[in-house]
């Protein structure tokens, strides 16, 4: 494994959401480590186990969002810690077209160059179920 550096960190950050957005779910989970969890802490809901819970999840959000978009990401990553932050704006059109913007907030725990965990803080609806 190479050495983590904050560049490195934020490159995993921004795969997983340019996956995310692209609706690769197998590019979004080859991000995130087995065992990861993601838990969408404004909605109380958690997702744990990349294969099984966490794919279930990204697979049922392609049922209710058509388009979204994740940017102007602003990040903090601490290589020492594995510990990386970032906040940004999402633009999504559900598959009724139905619009929303948002201003969301998420942590990342690194475990080597994968995601281990994700904590989320989302300004509107939660489509991560």
């Amino acid at each position: 494994m190479a050495t983590r550096t904050a560049q490195t960190m934020i490159g995993a950050i921004d795969r997983y959401f340019d996956t995310v957005d692209n609706g690769d779910v197998a590019g979004t989970l080859a991000e995130l480590t087995p065992d990861c969890t993601i838990a969408v802490v404004t909605d109380g809901v958690a997702h744990q186990g990349r294969d099984t819970a966490i794919k279930a999840m990204f697979e049922r959000r392609l049922e209710s969002v058509n388009i979204a978009w994740h940017g102007n990401r602003r990040y903090v990553a601490d290589p020492v810690t594995g510990l990386a932050s970032t906040r940004f704006d999402v633009r999504r059109t559900s598959t009724d077209g139905n619009q929303i913007a948002m201003d969301n907030i998420n942590f990342f725990e690194f475990e080597g160059d994968k995601l281990h965990r994700i904590s989320i803080w989302m300004s509107g609806e939660n489509t991560l179920r």
